[in-house]
């Protein structure tokens, strides 16, 4: 029998958490994460720990009635990470249709996932200086942090 290749692996561990999730099923959600995993949301929000991941998340299903899709899945098996662009489906207290795209990190061995950070197609909020996810480095992970220099536009 051919073994999956780290990208199908990847992408197993991706469709079978949200799967996971659909059938608020904390345990297997917990199990697609390494224990020490966090999940960063754009809402200055981020649950720490597989296990705190799954039950947060089974509740929510549980008592929204949300579900999601699988709209596009690209990984990159270099950098152990894969993107998902999914859309969500929320039934209480309104129904919404919610976009967005997380963004994985995947532990090199054993390819669960050590971090997740999602993006939602949301509006801005102009009296929020810094949009950002709830205590992400970004610093040091190299993004930007200040503005640019000013350039003066029609300059040569």
């Amino acid at each position: 029998m051919v073994q999956p290749t780290p990208a199908q692996r990847m992408e197993h561990v991706i469709r079978t958490y949200i799967q996971a999730c659909n059938d608020a099923d904390a345990e297997a959600i917990a199990a697609s994460f390494c224990p020490d995993a966090v999940h960063y949301f754009p809402s200055r929000l981020k649950w720490s720990g597989a296990a705190t991941i799954g039950s947060h998340f089974a509740r929510r299903v549980r008592e929204r009635g949300i579900c999601w899709t699988v709209d596009q899945l690209i990984t990159d098996v270099d950098r152990c990470a894969a993107t998902l662009e999914w859309t969500e489906f929320i039934r209480q207290p309104a129904q919404i249709v919610l976009r967005g795209v997380d963004w994985f990190i995947f532990e090199p061995q054993t390819l669960c996932i050590q971090e997740v950070r999602s993006y939602t197609a949301t509006p801005i909020h102009l009296d929020m200086a810094r949009q950002e996810l709830l205590d992400f480095d970004y610093a040091g992970r190299g993004y930007p942090t200040t503005f640019p220099a000013e350039q003066t536009r029609g300059e040569s």
